[in-house]
């Protein structure tokens, strides 16, 4: 069970592209200064509380007088402003605002749509707030969007840094999520925050969310990490942490994004590794070709060896997207078990899961 500490605050001393100029999607580097050290280990994340972006903020306060409301759940006085700021989700909007808005004023419209949930679902899908207000104005009260909007919640990012290696400052890699609809740019609340929002002189608050098994083994053992886009953001810490301490381990690391060019995040930093003997690298850059190669295509090409590793003790780390990364690297793992070891279906299932019961087979996905 992971276990959440005292919130703290800091703020951002670097910030800074990580991919280049060309690239299809921006990735930043960001560096925040903590008020004092906090107790944590490479694997843990950080939980960044966000507000959202003054931009949106400013535009919803055009439909409302400058008025006080109750916090939903403390029922102390703040500003609407304050609250839209900090204390609202304004990006995901529940049936229960259009239910409300039909009490107010009947609508065949949103009749039809609370009718039919599929309907429902594909209105609701990516509108936030402000997309509300402008179809349907000037019927509900600011106290009323308060009661029924969705908390703001924290935003988790794995930590990229290794306290013992400068416990003051904590290191993330952020993906920033920004596009248009509708005429509108709509951004991620969390990498918008960090990456757009705040300045070096603005306190965000934050706390280490403690990933029970996600951490390094014993210095003596063998790892194998496998982190695509953002989820090399652990491994940078693991490995930083055994440069840190001299480890004498072997560390192999699979890194997988569009392009080398534009998306080869800390290249300069894994190179000067590699240069030491300290890192076994094996890299996929998905649309460098005409057929697309992910990390799940080069663990296979390295099967003998992966398996090898896997044999005589090596721990298995995967970072990153849930939904199809993961699973294809788990089939593909599997494949490797069976094919190498010479089992059967059952018993390559069976290996894996022991590696997973031994702590050996890790994963932190999201």
């Amino acid at each position: 069970m992971s276990i959440k500490q005292k919130t703290i605050s800091g703020t951002i001393s670097d910030r800074y592209l990580l991919s280049k100029e060309g690239s299809s999607r921006k990735t930043y580097h960001v560096v925040l200064r903590l008020e004092k050290p906090l107790e944590y280990k490479v694997g843990d994340s950080v939980a960044i509380y966000p507000q959202n972006p003054s931009s949106l903020v400013e535009e919803i306060l055009k439909y409302f007088p400058e008025e006080t409301v109750l916090h939903k759940k403390t029922r102390e006085p703040l500003s609407f402003k304050k609250h839209l700021e900090s204390y609202a989700n304004l990006n995901k909007i529940t049936s229960s605002l259009l239910k409300l808005i039909n009490e107010k004023k009947p609508s065949s419209t949103i009749q039809t749509l609370l009718e039919d949930k599929q309907k429902l679902t594909e209105y609701l899908s990516g509108k936030d707030l402000l997309d509300i207000l402008q179809d349907y104005p000037n019927i509900l009260t600011s106290q009323e969007i308060v009661d029924k909007l969705l908390p703001l919640m924290p935003r988790f990012y794995s930590i990229a840094s290794s306290p013992k290696k400068d416990p003051l400052h904590l290191h993330l890699t952020v993906a920033y999520v920004c596009y248009e609809k509708n005429g509108r740019k709509r951004c991620g609340i969390g990498s918008h925050y960090l990456c757009e929002e705040v300045d070096k002189t603005t306190p965000i608050s934050l706390y280490i969310q403690n990933a029970e098994h996600f951490a390094l083994p014993g210095t003596d053992k063998p790892i194998i990490m496998i982190g695509p886009g953002t989820g090399i953001a652990p491994f940078r810490a693991f490995l930083e942490e055994r440069e840190h301490t001299n480890s004498t381990s072997k560390n192999w690391l699979f890194f997988g994004e569009r392009n080398k060019q534009t998306d080869f995040y800390y290249e300069e930093f894994f190179n000067k590794l590699i240069a030491k003997n300290f890192l076994k690298l094996t890299t996929a850059f998905s649309r460098d070709k005409e057929q697309k190669i992910y990390v799940q295509h080069k663990l296979q090409e390295h099967a003998k060896e992966v398996y090898k590793w896997l044999n005589s003790g090596a721990y298995l780390y995967v970072c990153g997207d849930a939904k199809k990364m993961a699973k294809d690297v788990e089939k593909t793992l599997l494949e490797i078990i069976e094919t190498e070891g010479n089992f059967s279906q059952e018993k390559a299932k069976e290996y894996l899961s022991n590696l997973r019961k031994d702590k050996r087979y890790i994963q932190d996905v999201y």
